[in-house]
């Protein structure tokens, strides 16, 4: 069984600077003239009452997926948790899904794990087998206050707020293509060259 849909909200991260893909904004990234971000908030919105787009940049392109977009409160390129205090300032719904906007490998099997209805801590995250995934997360919407007390003291690293809470992993050793990111030029033709084995 999975957490109710209507209980869950998508954030969808997209307001980093991508310096190493030369500061092109990964959120607009697009495959045979398809933004990648179009199949994450369609599968988002498959499993969750909806989705929430963080962006810092070109909100004129952006309003095209006519989603609810969002920047961050905290200026000035802060880091995903300054991302994911707006989410959740934002949201109504009991939790939050956090996802990047450069994961393109996603799919149903994903959600299905990480949205097993047996969610008993505040934050439960994705590990690839190797290392923690942490802008994959699921989140208690009842951490907000928590999060602000943490980034007001001036911490920004997303790991260490993790490891100060009650932290509940979840393995995806078995599908560790889900994370692959799009971060530089070199991984988008990387990515390039999956989809085309995966149409063929």
């Amino acid at each position: 069984m999975l957490i109710n849909k209507q209980d869950i909200t998508t954030l969808i991260l997209a307001g980093g600077k991508s310096s190493r893909m030369g500061g092109n904004d990964k959120g607009l990234i697009k495959i045979n003239d398809e933004y990648i971000m179009s199949e994450l908030i369609e599968i988002s919105e498959k499993f969750t009452n909806s989705v929430i787009l963080n962006i810092n940049r070109n909100k004129d392109i952006y309003k095209k997926f006519k989603i609810k977009l969002i920047s961050d409160l905290h200026v000035n390129f802060q880091g995903p948790l300054a991302g994911i205090y707006s989410g959740m300032t934002e949201a109504k719904t009991k939790y939050i899904l956090i996802l990047p906007c450069d994961c393109p490998m996603i799919s149903d099997i994903f959600f299905k794990d990480i949205l097993k209805d047996n969610f008993k801590d505040k934050i439960r995250c994705a590990h690839d087998g190797n290392r923690l995934q942490p802008v994959h997360a699921l989140i208690d919407r009842s951490m907000v206050s928590n999060l602000k007390v943490f980034l007001d003291s001036g911490e920004r690293k997303i790991d260490k707020w993790y490891n100060q809470e009650k932290l509940e992993i979840i393995d995806f050793s078995n599908n560790p293509q889900f994370f692959m990111n799009i971060n530089t030029p070199e991984d988008l033709e990387k990515y390039k060259l999956e989809k085309m084995k995966d149409d063929n």
